[in-house]
């Protein structure tokens, strides 16, 4: 998907939900999911980290 083929409103869209994902990642990953060249799917996945108990 090439940025030429975006509207600029979309892109915009796009951007600002990316910014938002990845804003809030502290560990974790952020993936884009194609079909057929065109962006159809994001994902997040994010991990809790847990303090461990004292000794």
């Amino acid at each position: 998907m090439a940025q030429k083929d975006l509207q600029p409103d979309l892109l915009n869209q796009l951007l600002d939900k990316l910014e938002r994902l990845v804003g809030k990642v502290e560990f974790g990953s952020i993936e884009l999911v194609f079909h057929q060249g065109k962006l159809v799917q994001l994902e997040k996945n994010e991990k809790l980290r847990l303090d461990k108990p004292a000794a």
